[in-house]
């Protein structure tokens, strides 16, 4: 079982946390919390490597990179500006740290230096576009992934797009979803395909990579989601890749699907009480599920049974606007 670093919402996103979090597993199964292993601003979106953590300041616009300092600590080493206004993703990429700017809807490349350390913005590729859905006035980049050594993903929720960059930021294609989708994060299933949730249309869209194009393999909508007032977020993929879960922001839920032996079809199977509110961030770890509920400031712990179907373990932590949470390394 794993140990987590948390990551939230400070006082500049209307949030409590006053950085990140370092927590434990107990014996049951559940997170405790340790400290703060380092007070920064609205660390939002946590990523690792090496001996170093990196964070969005999703507020103040900036990335920040942390060296690990003792079992729980961290200290600040580097910081740079995202190029963009609430940064909410980082993904690791040759020359750098790419990332999701989600307000003004551009993808930026940050620079490591050969310590580790954040340096500065070294490129800008600004996103264009819009959608049906009121949140999609224009291009909202919400998530970046490196589906190879040579190709970065971007996944543009106001644009329904999911844009392919190769080399660098240029926008070399670019693979349309239906629109209203709001396409916000991304992973991929161990077969090798990847699962993007729809934000706005609460679907899961399993796309193929080909080495040279997006193909669209099948869709499923995701279960227990309301015709109106929810939004999907945060997808997790249980143990051998047989089950997938999504959070369903409004109505509190966390959705289960089963996938396909193969990984291209995921059929619905239920949904569960996040057993708190605004349930964003999550993560699988064994046979449990971690759930970050952001406004309710608790994380949930269930175990997850042979069905796939999650069971809470005991009352959830408390934990100040949590809703990001990265098995420690």
């Amino acid at each position: 079982m794993a140990d987590f670093w948390v990551g939230g919402y400070g006082e500049d996103m209307s949030g409590t946390l006053s950085g990140i979090l370092a927590m434990r597993t107990t014996d049951a199964g559940t997170l405790e919390l340790v400290g703060t292993a380092v007070e920064t601003p609205s660390p939002s979106y946590l990523v690792q490597r090496g001996d170093h953590v990196y964070a969005v300041a999703e507020g103040a616009g900036t990335v920040e990179s942390f060296r690990r300092s003792g079992e729980h600590g961290l200290v600040r080493d580097g910081s740079a500006a995202s190029g963009g206004t609430w940064p909410g993703n980082l993904e690791f990429v040759a020359g750098g740290i790419a990332v999701a700017n989600y307000f003004d809807g551009s993808v930026t490349l940050v620079g490591v230096d050969d310590s580790g350390a954040v340096t500065g913005l070294l490129e800008t590729e600004q996103g264009e576009g819009s959608g049906p859905d009121e949140r999609q006035q224009g291009p909202h980049a919400h998530a970046v992934f490196a589906v190879d050594d040579d190709t970065l993903l971007s996944l543009d929720l106001g644009a329904d797009r999911v844009n392919v960059h190769r080399p660098g930021l240029a926008v070399a294609a670019s693979l349309a979803l239906p629109p209203g989708t709001g396409p916000r994060d991304i992973v991929r299933h161990p077969s090798g395909l990847l699962y993007v949730l729809g934000e706005l249309g609460n679907t899961l869209t399993v796309l193929r990579w080909t080495g040279a194009e997006l193909e669209v393999v099948s869709s499923a909508s995701v279960p227990g989601a309301l015709e109106s007032g929810d939004d999907g977020a945060g997808i997790s993929i249980g143990a051998g890749g047989r089950y997938v879960y999504t959070g369903l922001r409004g109505s509190h839920r966390v959705a289960v699907l089963r996938a396909s032996d193969d990984g291209a079809e995921l059929e619905p199977v239920g949904w569960v009480s996040s057993e708190g509110e605004w349930p964003r961030g999550h993560a699988v770890d064994g046979n449990v599920l971690h759930v970050a509920n952001q406004v309710s400031n608790s994380i949930a712990s269930f175990r997850l049974g042979s069905d796939g179907m999650p069971s809470l373990i005991a009352e959830p932590t408390a934990v100040p606007s949590p809703n990001y949470l990265l098995a420690r390394a």
